[in-house]
């Protein structure tokens, strides 16, 4: 068994995604994959957590910014309409626990 961690760039973007899940199809044994957060993101989350941390609301924009690129990157990748319906609308949710609304 392997267990590969892709993070940055490799997951920065749908080429990036699509890469890993090639590897992942043309594994010969059992595979675990991990993957961090979107490139870019880590780096976001703590401007974001800095900001409001001080009180500056501009971190409700930075969130905005940081959910719309979730969401595009599923509309990009998912042509299931049913999955993408779902998966548009827990997003949100998983997001709003950043927020410290649940």
């Amino acid at each position: 068994m392997k267990v590969l961690k892709f993070g940055g760039s490799s997951v920065g973007s749908v080429v990036g995604l699509h890469n890993i899940k090639k590897i992942a199809e043309g594994a010969d044994q059992p595979l675990i994959i991990v993957v961090s957060a979107l490139g870019g993101i880590t780096d976001k989350l703590i401007a974001l957590g800095k900001r409001a941390a001080t009180g500056d609301i501009a971190y409700i924009g930075d969130l905005d910014a940081i959910i719309r690129r979730h969401l595009d990157l599923v509309k990009e990748e998912i042509a299931e309409e049913t999955v993408e319906e779902t998966t548009e609308t827990e997003v949100p949710n998983l997001f709003s626990e950043v927020e410290g609304e649940e």
